[in-house]
């Protein structure tokens, strides 16, 4: 449940970093093309460093250079790099703040589709009501619970 709860926590970290405008770009061009690209090369770039690290701190941890490649690529079997927030709830796809375990991952990124819709409404309600000066200085306010 920690893991759920950190990935949860770097979510709502994620979206409250967004500012009303960031977000409804990001979500419209999500709605328009879904995952962009972009995305998915960082998560690449980001699992080959993540792995790359994990080597490194293993052989200055006293393991072989063979046995510190075959430990990390091991545990880098269940991990995914992380999008905070995820791309489907406004993310920027080029934004992949670590790495985490690859099923919690799948399961929160899951929930959003049933759950974007919702925000998505209440910030574009929100929008709609302010200058573009505001939806560029105003930042999400949302609380995400398990």
């Amino acid at each position: 449940m920690d893991e759920f709860i950190r990935q949860l926590k770097g979510q709502q970290e994620g979206l409250n970093k967004l500012t009303v405008d960031d977000f409804l770009k990001n979500r419209d061009e999500y709605l328009k093309h879904g995952r962009s690209a972009e995305g998915s090369a960082a998560q690449k770039r980001f699992r080959e460093q993540a792995l790359q690290d994990r080597i490194e701190n293993n052989i200055e941890n006293g393991m072989s250079p063979k046995k510190a490649k075959l430990e990390a690529e091991e545990w880098m079997k269940d991990k995914a790099a992380l999008h905070d927030p995820d791309q489907i709830a406004g993310g920027f796809g080029d934004n992949v703040t670590g790495m985490g375990d690859k099923r919690i991952n799948s399961s929160l990124g899951s929930q959003w589709k049933t759950r974007i819709d919702d925000l998505d409404k209440n910030v574009r309600e929100a929008a709609e009501k302010m200058t573009e000066a505001e939806r560029k200085s105003t930042y999400l306010n949302v609380e995400l619970y398990p």
